[in-house]
């Protein structure tokens, strides 16, 4: 009877401790730190809430970096004939010619700060030039022949340009600059004489006596006025293409591209 009532509290003592190492992990996962209330499971934030939160989180660090590119122009520059008219009885000839260049952008957001080298030639053809008011059959109203020796210009621009989504990898762009340009090359004017109002075909450059292939007063530096609009493309997250419309003195039109490090 002894060894029975002693096996019994044995069984019990067991028990309890049982119990009690059964409940402690759960009490302690139940506890909370003071002032921190449960948040029922309904009232939760949802694994799709969380995507989303995640998403636009990444999306505004992204529109917060700064990133640095590197790229190149190819552009065409010209000026209508008409254009020119309006300053000259009678042009030679409009301008059209291509250019190249490298531009450094450092993009924030919808922001491009873009910073440009770029060369092009600016000459018209060779021909007559007649000035606003004069009339060729006149004695010292007569056009000059101008010849152009390789007139060109190096530009350095800056533009401030922002980009609007359209679709998922297209943009429109559009800005404004300015900068300064180096004008190279030289201008020739010689004196003609006419025998009809045509002066494409009906005069002659003087090749003895007057001004014969003087010098023209070309100024070495000219100011560079830029505006674009345009459309630009995101094959990938670090390039960018850009077809371009504007003005930067003179009209044009281009394509460019840029990558970003």
């Amino acid at each position: 009877m002894r060894a029975r009532v002693v096996l019994i509290r044995r069984a019990l003592s067991a028990l309890v401790i049982a119990s009690a190492l059964g409940a402690g992990p759960a009490r302690a996962q139940d506890e909370l730190p003071a002032g921190e209330e449960a948040t029922p499971p309904e009232e939760g934030i949802d694994a799709g809430e969380f995507d989303d939160y995640t998403k636009a989180d990444q999306v505004r660090k992204k529109r917060d970096a700064v990133e640095w590119g590197a790229g190149i122009r190819l552009r065409g520059v010209f000026v209508p004939r008409p254009m020119l008219e309006l300053f000259v009885e009678e042009a030679s000839s409009g301008v059209f010619h291509p250019g190249f260049g490298l531009e450094v952008t450092r993009r924030k957001g919808d922001f491009e700060l873009i910073l440009g080298l770029e060369y092009e030639s600016v000459s018209p053809d060779d021909g007559f030039w007649l000035e606003k008011g004069d009339d060729p059959l006149v004695p010292g109203q007569m056009p000059d022949f101008v010849e152009f020796d390789g007139l060109s210009w190096v530009t350095a621009d800056v533009i401030f340009a922002f980009t609007t989504e359209v679709a998922e990898q297209l943009r429109f762009r559009y800005g404004a600059g300015f900068g300064l340009g180096l004008v190279l090359g030289e201008v020739y004017q010689t004196d003609s004489v006419c025998t009809g109002r045509e002066i494409q075909e009906d005069c002659t450059p003087i090749t003895s006596g007057g001004q014969v292939r003087d010098e023209a007063d070309v100024p070495p530096v000219f100011p560079v006025v830029n505006l674009l609009v345009g459309a630009q493309y995101r094959p990938s997250e670090r390039v960018t293409v850009n077809l371009d419309l504007g003005m930067r003195t003179l009209f044009f039109f281009g394509l460019s591209s840029t990558y970003y490090f």
